[in-house]
Formats: C-alpha cells, structure tokens, sequence
C-alpha cells in the first residue's frame, strides 16, 4: 500500500515547499509571524540537549507544546523521576542518531529499541502516537518520523504500519522523495539542524492541516491542533 504525497511534497511542486518551509520556520517575533514549532529543532533553553540525548528531560517535555502537544503532569512525573532509568536504559539501546533512509527496514532487528521505547511511552498517562513520536523525535530527530493525527489521515490514510510505508516511499526510485527534500530544505534556507525527518513532516503536516493554503494566501494560520484531535489520540497506538 502506497502512501498519499500531499501537494507541497510532491514532485514538482518545489516552488510551494519552499514557500510553505519558509512559512513556517518565518522568525517569531512581536508580530507573531510563524510557527511556534519552527523552533522545535533549535530548542535547547538549558543548553544540555546534546548532553542528554539519552535522558528525558523538562526541555524536551516543553518542546513537545511547540508543537501543540503538551505533556500531562502524570507522564512527566514518570519520564523525569519515576521511570526515568527505565526510559534512559531503552534510548540507550537505540544508539546514536541517524538518518531514517539508512534502515534496511522499520520491522526488523534495528528499529526494534525504538518501537520497544514507543511502546513504553504509549504506557504513560495519556500518551498515544502523536506524543510518543514526538517524545522520540525530539532524542532522535533524524532517525524517528512524527506521526500525529493530521499526518495519519494526510499521508497515510489511516492504514498501519506507517513507519514501514514511509520507509519504502522514502527509498523508492533510489531516493527521490528523500533526494527532493534535501534540496528543498537547501532551496528555504534551512540548515542541517532541521532534519529530513523534519522537512517531511512539516510539508505533510502543513497541507493536511489546511496552513498551507493559508499561508500560500496570506490567511490566518491555525497553531493549534483541534482538542478533539488530541482526545483521539491518546487512545491512537498506531506505529
């Protein structure tokens, strides 16, 4: 089963995505221009994210809100005291960061830390798909695709199996959807901090969201995901 490209990421359409990319990661100033979660890659208030890339810590539980997806006080209670060896143990067995498209495969050996760690944070109160990946995204933004409800029905039409699919899409025609996004992230002048991972799911999140076409026409731009979004994702253990 083949995935859905939204508009901005197919082949083609390069002169959108680089106008939505730059929408979106549009500095935040005193006119509220952009995206708060155009700083979810530079995120680091304490400046210890890269000494933490195995520990959950309070700065990537407030990342998580950039992208309008907060973490409830139970989870963050155990992801930062109670269960904190426990998750660190599972990031450890990860390993380092790396790009997605090296895989051989999402369903083998090599992806299993991260769907072991997935299922773990699936385990905290109110946490489904959207904030779990988000959570592994944030310790392993090259490596872990967002996958939130816009995303789900956007990209993937509600079918499982979504880290496999996007895998293959992405190594598809040696490359090319994954070829097409380095170059666009080049062409909106964003650098190497914004992942492919990232370009990937802005592009797909802005279409599927409608922002897109808000931005392309000056609209007002919607920030928030819809509470009822959020509701249905916390019973969502897709993957």
């Amino acid at each position: 089963m083949a995935i859905t490209l939204t508009a901005s990421l197919a082949p083609g359409a390069e002169v959108r995505a680089v106008k939505v990319l730059r929408h979106c990661f549009a500095h935040i100033g005193g006119t509220r221009s952009g995206f708060t979660g155009g700083c979810w890659d530079a995120f680091d208030p304490s400046g210890m994210r890269t000494a933490s890339t195995n520990t959950f810590t309070s700065d990537d539980l407030i990342a998580c809100s950039l992208l309008s997806s907060p973490i409830g006080g139970g989870a963050a209670v155990s992801l930062l005291q109670g269960r904190r060896r426990e998750f660190e143990v599972l990031l450890e067995q990860i390993g380092p960061d790396r790009d997605f498209i090296t895989l051989d495969t999402t369903e083998g050996s090599e992806f299993a830390p991260v769907r072991a760690l997935y299922t773990a944070l699936c385990s905290l109160p109110r946490i489904g798909q959207t904030h779990a990946t988000k959570l592994l995204a944030r310790k392993r933004p090259r490596l872990v695709p967002i996958i939130d409800q816009v995303i789900l029905e956007a990209v993937f039409n509600g079918a499982p199996r979504q880290w496999q699919l996007l895998h293959e899409e992405f190594r598809a025609e040696d490359n090319a959807l994954w070829n097409r996004l380095i170059r666009l992230r080049e062409a909106a002048g964003l650098g190497v901090e914004v992942p492919i991972m990232r370009v990937f799911d802005v592009l797909a999140w802005m279409d599927g969201s409608g922002n897109s076409e808000r931005a392309l026409g000056n609209g007002a731009i919607v920030d928030t995901l819809d509470p009822t979004v959020q509701l249905r994702d916390m019973g969502n253990r897709g993957g």
